[in-house]
Order: C-alpha cells, then sequence, then structure tokens
C-alpha cells in the first residue's frame, strides 16, 4: 500500500500576519510622506497661523532692525567720506608745501631753471670791468629778471662780483672764482621788460656805447640756468623763536 505524503496546509492566522504586516509597512510609509510635507509647509503655516498682534511685533522688529543696519551704513559712509577728505587735504597739504619748496629752491638757486629771457654777450675784446656787471645785474633784477646768471655762475642774494689781478692781468671774479671773455650773462624774465630795462635813453645800453663797449642783446625763447656750485652755508644764523607772553 502507497502512502501520500501530508502537504502543508495554509492556515489562516498566518495569512492574517501577512497583509497586517503589508498594511503597517504601507501605513508607516504614508506617515513618513505626510511629515515631510508638513515639515516644508510648517514655516508658512506658522506665519498664517500667527495672531495679528504676534505679526505686529515682527514687523516692528524687523523695521527696527533695518532701521539700525541703515543707521550703521551712513555712519560707516561718513567716516569713509571724512577720511577721504582728510586723505585729499593731506594730500594738498604736501603738493603745497612742495610748491613752496620749489619756490625757495629755486630763490636760493638750489634748483636749476629755465625760460625766456635775454642774453648779454660781451666779445673776447670787450673791456667790460666788474663794475660794469655790477651795473647790468642790478638793471636786470629792476626790469624783473627772476633768476641770472654770469658764464656758469647763478647769482643770488650771497652772490658777489669783484676783481682779481693776475700775472696776465686783471680779471673779473663771480663768488671768488674767475670768468673769462667771451662772457655771456643769461636772465629769465618778461622779454619785453627786460630789453627795455637795459635800452631806454640813458640806460645800460648806452652807458656801454659811451665807453665803447658794444656788447650784443638777443631776446631767447629758452634759456637753461644752473644750480649754484655750493650752497650758502649759515654758520650764526637761526631760526627765530619770540618770546612767550608773560601772563
Amino acid at each position: 500500500m502507497i502512502r501520500k505524503e501530508a502537504q502543508p496546509k495554509a492556515t489562516l492566522g498566518g495569512t492574517l500576519m501577512n497583509m497586517l504586516a503589508f498594511f503597517c509597512a504601507l501605513a508607516i510609509l504614508g506617515i513618513s510622506f505626510s511629515v515631510q510635507f508638513q515639515a516644508q509647509k510648517s514655516p508658512e503655516r506658522e506665519l498664517y497661523q500667527q495672531r495679528q498682534e504676534n505679526l505686529i511685533v515682527m514687523v516692528k522688529n524687523l523695521t527696527e532692525k533695518r532701521q539700525r543696519l541703515g543707521l550703521e551704513m551712513s555712519d560707516l559712509s561718513s567716516q569713509l567720506y571724512d577720511r577721504r577728505n582728510a586723505l585729499e587735504d593731506e594730500t594738498m597739504t604736501i603738493r603745497s608745501l612742495e610748491q613752496q619748496l620749489a619756490r625757495l629752491a629755486i630763490a636760493n638757486g638750489t634748483r636749476p631753471v629755465s625760460g625766456q629771457g635775454i642774453e648779454v654777450q660781451f666779445q673776447a675784446t670787450s673791456s667790460v670791468s666788474h663794475t660794469d656787471l655790477i651795473i647790468l645785474v642790478n638793471e636786470l633784477y629792476a626790469a624783473g629778471a627772476e633768476a641770472i646768471a654770469i658764464g656758469d655762475h647763478r647769482l643770488t642774494g650771497n652772490s658777489y662780483i669783484f676783481y682779481s689781478d693776475t700775472p696776465d692781468g686783471r680779471v673779473i671774479t663771480v663768488n671768488n672764482s674767475p670768468v673769462a671773455l667771451p662772457l655771456r650773462v643769461l636772465a629769465i624774465g618778461d622779454v619785453s621788460n627786460l630789453e627795455k630795462g637795459l635800452t631806454f635813453p640813458g640806460g645800460f645800453m648806452d652807458l656801454m656805447m659811451y665807453y665803447r663797449i658794444y656788447p650784443t642783446l638777443r631776446q631767447k625763447e629758452n634759456l637753461d640756468i644752473p644750480a649754484v656750485a655750493s650752497p650758502p652755508f649759515y654758520y650764526y644764523l637761526s631760526a627765530y623763536h619770540p618770546a612767550p607772553a608773560e601772563g
């Protein structure tokens, strides 16, 4: 007799358990999607759910914060403007000092200069003397000369013109340095005024003709006058400091 093996029978309890697990999984998945959606919508919903008084306070706080930021930006802009003005003032002060130093250097003869002017030249056979050059320089300064040179020697307030006796005869000296003929005297200034200052009747040019000295006078669009060879050194001169006022 042949036996049949018993087939396993599906029980009702097992089926219910499987279905229950499936539905639980679906429920958990649905809850997670819902929570995520709610989390994304919660900030907007929180604003909508706020009371009107709370929203007014929030707007007021944001407005005050914006005003404070505006004041800070205005203050920073004002500081930046002040610092730019201070920098511009400092730059203008430096430029003004540089211009004053340049003018002092020109006046002291420590800087080479150039400009329009006139040239007075004495020939090698001329009998010009140191007194003639002194008269010429004074006339040029009186006519508005801003810089004068005799030969290569720049004249300043400390310059002097004299003569020196040598075995070859008397020679003219400028700042104790001999100058030789032919000799050029250069003067920078208004060309018309300088020429008139020497050629008016009875002036320097007429005086030279009287002594049979015939210098040539030429107008020049540009003259180059060198700086002094050695600036003066003051041993005893010092700045003046007034005494403090007595209280």
